[in-house]
C-alpha cells in the first residue's frame, strides 16, 4: 500500500515538473478593436465597405484609403501617447476625426458625403444600443 502510494505520488510529481517545463504557446497581442490587423489593412477594410456602400471611383477609393490608412495611424499614436488617460485620448480623437471629415470633404461628391454622414450616424447608433444592451444585462 505505501509503495502504491509512493508511487502515485512519484509520477503525480513527475507530471508536474514536465508540465512546469513545457514552453507556453506565444499569441500575438489582440487589440479588443481590431484584432490583429495592422493600421493598414484596417483603411483596406474599411475602404472596400465605404467604396461599396458610396459607389466610389476607383480613384475616390484610392484617395480614400490613403486618408483612412493616416487616420488610423494617427489615432494608434495618440492612443499610445495618452498613457491610459481616457480624456486626452478622447480628445486626440474626436480632433482625428474632425481632419479626417475635413479631408474626406475634398475626396467625396456632396451627396456621398451626406450619405456617408447618415451611415455613421446609423453605425453610431447601432453602437449605442449594444453598450445598453450590455449594461442592462449586466444588472440582471
Amino acid at each position: 500500500m505505501i509503495k502504491t502510494l509512493a508511487l502515485v505520488a512519484a509520477l503525480g510529481l513527475a507530471s508536474a515538473a514536465a508540465h512546469a517545463q513545457t514552453a507556453p504557446t506565444a499569441q500575438p497581442p489582440l487589440n479588443n478593436l481590431t484584432g490583429n490587423r495592422t493600421p493598414e489593412q484596417q483603411a483596406q477594410a474599411q475602404a472596400g465597405r465605404l467604396a461599396k456602400e458610396l459607389n466610389l471611383s476607383p480613384e475616390q477609393q484610392t484617395q480614400l484609403q490613403q486618408l483612412l490608412t493616416t487616420q488610423r495611424q494617427e489615432m494608434q499614436a495618440a492612443i499610445q501617447q495618452s498613457g491610459g488617460n481616457r480624456r486626452a485620448m478622447g480628445q486626440a480623437m474626436r480632433a482625428g476625426r474632425d481632419k479626417f471629415d475635413g479631408q474626406l470633404k475634398t475626396v467625396l461628391t456632396p451627396d456621398q458625403y451626406t450619405k456617408y454622414q447618415q451611415l455613421m450616424a446609423q453605425r453610431r447608433e447601432m453602437m449605442r444600443e449594444r453598450r445598453q444592451g450590455t449594461a442592462a444585462s449586466d444588472l440582471d
